[in-house]
């Protein structure tokens, strides 16, 4: 049985900060699904900003390390997908708040 829930993998996703936009992938909507299992493996349905995003296998990377790093996480899977599109509206208030007072 897995010890960490969707809240943790959450928290953890929140220390992946996109370099353009300067906030976390969390906050900016880019995550659309999370699937855990009771083997400890954790798949992710996520979005990027663009499609033709240049550093999408870093991002991936960082997400498989980072989730890795809870307890119990045996296996990472991130699945990018591009249904709905992503846009700003998908931006968390604070995070969109943070964004236009630069």
């Amino acid at each position: 049985m897995a010890t960490f829930n969707e809240n943790d993998v959450l928290e953890k996703l929140k220390n992946i900060i996109d370099p353009e936009l300067e906030i976390n992938i969390v906050d900016l909507g880019l995550i659309y699904k999370i699937n855990l299992d009771e083997n400890g493996s954790v798949g992710l349905d996520m979005t990027l900003t663009a499609k033709g995003c240049p550093i999408s296998n870093v991002i991936k990377y960082e997400i498989e390390e980072v989730l890795k790093s809870i307890p119990g996480v045996n296996a990472v899977t991130v699945n990018f997908v591009w249904e709905p599109e992503w846009n700003y509206s998908m931006i968390k208030s604070d995070a969109l708040r943070r964004l236009k007072t630069r």
